[in-house]
């Protein structure tokens, strides 16, 4: 270990990332307070030695942080730095003070290679540790993922968007009606020969076993054969003129995927999708032997700018709808249920579940042309009162992929 070597020791990454990172802005903070009329502003200190605006900002930043591992992102390069202590020097700044920048600079150098081997890592490391920093550090990477899987996979999408309706079966009390609304606005091809899986539907138990026969019913039947409740159910009123052009795949483990065929490229060729239907008795109401939850699940695996993921429930359904977030990446195929958590990978985010309100007004969204038109058309063609339901959101700006966003809720007891 070289002389001298004092902040990296234990190789405890949060422990010495903390202890390097509160050097470094003490020490930058003792040379900012020696400056000529103790600047408090960026500005102020672009001002007071004559550095450029960018150079003032990262280290105002820096040293007003109040996260030491959100200031991380702030730090600027060796030579921003030294035209900083450069300039600090020529206003008679004591040199003490610009040999602790110095030390502690290179504390954190030596921080940078034990752990992470280059900045851009150690600013990713430092994300998860991070109370402040989080959520402005993820949105940068998620811009920078939309953009490449959309090179890689060759398409895209403004929104993507999905709505479950939940309401009590007219039939049996003890299941649950669901209609669901789900959809892409502003899909493009990158490249003419992608072709894309738009939805896929089956329906699981807790454990992972299909026990009911579903029959989807579509919301706009049109023309369409739905003998099998397994044909694309395009809601064609909320869809782009002309209607995309899609397929049906079976694929393995009895799913059933709709998918939109090869096309031309770019935004001449532009279009909104939107699929519509209900499943009547599809879920158990109360709590059972294979089935202890409700969890929604959309999948993201198309790159969009914008998600958008809602559930309606009708009062009183649950007996009060607790709904926790998470969200499970699916690089390793597809999530497992509920009770096969060991197979799950979940994927940090910093979006919750959000109350909206009661009833369709409550649900507009810029990203989605005439979405409370969209959800009222749900309630008039199943009947439902749309004031009875409370309205839930999740909304992720570039949302990874491929992911499961999950939202579930436990199950209560079969009243007596």
């Amino acid at each position: 270990m070289p002389d001298g070597f004092t902040g990296v020791t234990d190789r405890s990454f949060e422990r010495d990332a903390e202890r390097v990172m509160v050097r470094l802005r003490a020490a930058l903070s003792g040379v900012v307070a020696r400056l000529p009329g103790s600047p408090q502003r960026p500005q102020d200190l672009t001002r007071a030695l004559g550095i450029d605006k960018k150079l003032g900002w990262k280290i105002g930043s820096l040293v007003q942080a109040s996260d030491v591992f959100e200031a991380a992102r702030h730090i600027p390069g060796k030579a921003g730095l030294r035209k900083f202590l450069d300039a600090a020097r020529g206003v008679d700044v004591p040199y003490a003070l610009i040999e602790d920048v110095i030390r502690a600079e290179q504390e954190y150098e030596r921080l940078v290679s034990v752990h992470a081997g280059d900045r851009a890592s150690l600013e990713m490391m430092l994300s998860g540790v991070s109370a402040q920093g989080r959520e402005r550090l993820d949105l940068d990477y998620r811009r920078l993922a939309f953009r490449a899987n959309s090179y890689i996979w060759g398409i895209q999408a403004s929104t993507q968007f999905r709505a479950y309706f939940l309401h009590a079966s007219a039939d049996d009390s003890d299941t649950i009606d669901v209609a669901s609304v789900r959809g892409f606005v502003g899909l493009r091809r990158i490249r003419r020969e992608v072709r894309w899986a738009i939805h896929q539907a089956r329906i699981v138990d807790d454990d992972g076993v299909q026990r009911r026969s579903v029959l989807a019913e579509p919301l706009e039947p049109g023309d369409q054969d739905v003998g099998d409740g397994l044909d694309v159910p395009l809601m064609r009123s909320f869809c782009t003129t002309p209607l995309p052009q899609t397929r049906r795949v079976q694929a393995r483990r009895g799913y059933v995927h709709h998918e939109l065929v090869e096309g031309q490229v770019g935004n001449t060729a532009r279009a909104t999708c939107v699929l519509g239907d209900v499943v009547r008795g599809s879920a158990p109401r109360y709590r059972e032997e294979h089935n202890e939850c409700v969890e929604l699940v959309m999948r993201a695996n198309t790159p969009c700018e914008t998600l958008v993921f809602d559930q309606l429930v009708h009062e009183g359904l649950f007996g009060g709808f607790r709904p926790q977030l998470a969200v499970y990446g699916e690089l390793g195929g597809e999530t497992p249920p509920r009770f096969a958590a060991e197979g799950r990978v979940t994927l940090p985010v910093v979006e919750r579940v959000v109350y909206l309100g009661r009833g369709p007004g409550a649900l507009h969204v810029p990203e989605i042309p005439r979405y409370s038109e969209l959800v009222q058309r749900v309630f008039e063609r199943t009947g439902w009162d749309g004031s009875a339901f409370e309205a839930y959101r999740v909304k992720m700006v570039f949302p990874p992929i491929p992911a499961a966003v999950v939202v579930s809720t436990d199950l209560g007891d079969r009243p007596a």
